[in-house]
């Protein structure tokens, strides 16, 4: 009897060392209507920094995922499943830091994906609509997050805008704001 109570005290002990010092654990959470991989490791329980982040293109299971802020974009791809047989692996760079809710595109092969690089074009300081993320489009004179959360969405139902002028087909975007910002955006 003495023999079970140690043995059982013991497993207890080093139940408890093994899952306090594991800190490779992983806990996968998948809600049913959305799309979202949740990984929470023990690293994340003790106030480590997160990032959640939209991940489509030619990846097997897009959609939302959460994880360290110092993973990196191959780790949520794997995330979602991996790619697919006409990812263009070549035309990404799979090694960058995430930034919390960007918008993460796996291009097929011959297409031509921008993600998450400088979005101001080069030659001028003028916005691309096309590219811009919340936090430039909110910059614009007369926009808000609401607002610039509208032209992201507009942009990922529709497609790129052709011209500077199309913005006006985004919800809340009239005639008098957009002359506020067409000397400010670039397609």
């Amino acid at each position: 009897m003495k023999i079970i109570i140690f043995l059982m005290i013991l497993l207890s002990i080093g139940g408890y060392k093994f899952f306090e010092n594991n800190d490779d654990m992983y806990i996968v959470s998948e809600e049913e209507n959305v799309n979202e991989v949740v990984i929470t490791t023990n690293d994340t329980l003790d106030n480590k920094k997160t990032v959640t982040i939209f991940i489509s293109g030619e990846v097997l299971n897009p959609g939302v995922v959460t994880l360290d802020s110092d993973k990196r974009l191959w780790d949520a791809v794997n995330l979602v499943g991996g790619t697919t047989a006409d990812a263009d692996l070549n035309n990404i760079n799979l090694a960058i830091k995430l930034e919390d809710e960007k918008h993460y595109v796996i291009p097929k092969v011959g297409e031509n994906i921008q993600n998450q690089e400088t979005k101001k074009d080069e030659n001028n300081d003028k916005i691309n609509i096309n590219t811009a993320s919340v936090e430039e489009l909110d910059s614009l004179p007369g926009v808000g997050e609401s607002t610039a959360n509208k032209i992201i969405s507009h942009r990922e139902e529709n497609g790129e805008f052709l011209s500077i002028e199309e913005i006006q087909n985004v919800n809340g975007i009239g005639e008098k704001k957009y002359d506020e910002i067409k000397n400010h955006i670039d397609v």
